[in-house]
């Protein structure tokens, strides 16, 4: 009886101490968060073209559309599209053990809003139309002002007498019919484009491949990322403010030294109010009671980091292999639930990287510069990453 007397005569004297004091996750050094997170975030390759089939039935190949909504690099023989494709690269990070990775939208999904794609190709094809229409009124012209100065291939001497420059007479009649077989082509061309005008009859179909290579690894080819490292895309957003996308390792299972990033946005730490048995626990065996909680607001000039590839592979290529790289910056913006402002630098390349407060919490993937010629950078909060793993 005196013994468990005393035990709580203890217990209640260090109580009030414990009550006391307030504990939170230990913040890392930038070189802990990099050894512990590194191995999780990933360099992302996607290279891609696009085919289009005509309501007439033939198949040509793009690399895409330009500003004036015309089709790049066209051609019908798919192997010279295959030598062109464009290609992109992106950062992402493992979220789980299935082998899903995050990443933003703009990163992995480079299909065309067909729809979109369909009017513009159409209008772009209406625009040719009308420059064959006007070639082929600038041939009409030609060959009846070449017809006509054949009359200055015939001359009559004083006793009428016809005699003909046969040379000159050649050279028109071979320019004739230049223009004549110019005039023809572009009469085919414009029957060919009246014929696959409708844009509803076009179908647009996007080609990719996508896969990965992880920190420290040698990558000397495309094959180093497309084959045992090949993905899939899983799941992406549609939302305009959210630029997410998960990935899938086409073996579906995250390498077991990858690290695997905690996307619930929470943190384990200690209780600030504890039963009896936890402070007696807590004292006489060590025994820590913890929760988990909410990550605390971020703040203003609240030190962050980015685990990422700036400028894809050609800065992270090392003679010891890729290498991510990890920069910092502060919040400058107050979060408004829709992004992130902070004043990590960042190059192309860097987009999906994962974005980590001085604990290694995931606060946000990073997506956009806030102007093209600032290290200011936008980030996409943990709501909206939340709200899309929920979608």
């Amino acid at each position: 009886m005196r013994k468990q007397l005393y035990l709580w005569i203890v217990l209640l004297t260090y109580m009030p101490i414990l009550v006391g004091c307030k504990s939170g996750a230990a913040e890392k050094t930038p070189e802990q968060l990099f050894a512990e997170c590194s191995s999780g975030v990933v360099l992302i390759y996607c290279e891609y073209y696009y085919s289009l089939t005509l309501p007439t039935g033939q198949t040509m190949y793009f690399t895409g559309l330009d500003s004036d909504g015309d089709a790049e690099n066209v051609t019908m023989d798919e192997d010279v599209i295959k030598r062109i494709k464009k290609a992109q690269t992106g950062t992402g990070f493992f979220i789980d053990s299935k082998g899903d990775i995050m990443t933003n939208r703009h990163v992995v999904d480079v299909s065309l809003d067909e729809v979109e794609a369909q009017e513009k190709i159409v209008a772009s094809m209406r625009r040719e139309r009308q420059t064959y229409i006007d070639s082929m009124e600038m041939a009409r012209r030609a060959y009846a002002e070449l017809q006509a100065k054949k009359n200055e291939c015939y001359k009559y001497d004083y006793y009428g007498n016809m005699y003909t420059d046969n040379d000159m007479l050649q050279k028109i009649n071979e320019v004739m019919t230049v223009v004549e077989a110019r005039f023809n082509r572009w009469q085919q061309l414009c029957n060919f484009i009246s014929a696959n005008a409708n844009p509803r009859g076009i179908k647009i179909n996007t080609i990719s491949k996508l896969g990965i290579a992880y920190n420290d690894t040698h990558v000397d080819s495309e094959d180093d990322f497309l084959g045992a490292n090949a993905c899939i895309v899983r799941k992406v957003s549609r939302k305009e403010n959210t630029d997410l996308a998960i990935i899938q390792l086409k073996k579906k299972l995250t390498p077991e030294h990858a690290h695997i990033f905690d996307i619930s946005g929470k943190v384990v730490r200690e209780k600030q109010s504890k039963s009896f048995s936890e402070y007696f626990n807590q004292i006489f065996f060590g025994e820590t009671a913890t929760e988990e909680v909410e990550a605390d607001e971020l703040k203003i000039d609240q030190q962050l980091y980015m685990i990422g590839y700036n400028h894809g592979i050609a800065i992270a290529q090392t003679r010891e292999g890729i290498k991510a790289q990890m920069t910092g910056g502060k919040i400058t913006q107050l979060p408004d639930g829709e992004r992130l402002l902070y004043s990590i630098p960042t190059m192309q390349g860097s987009s999906g990287s994962p974005v980590l407060d001085a604990d290694g919490t995931l606060r946000g993937v990073n997506f956009a510069k806030a102007t093209l010629n600032d290290d200011f950078n936008f980030g996409i909060p943990m709501n909206l990453i939340k709200n899309f793993l929920k979608e």
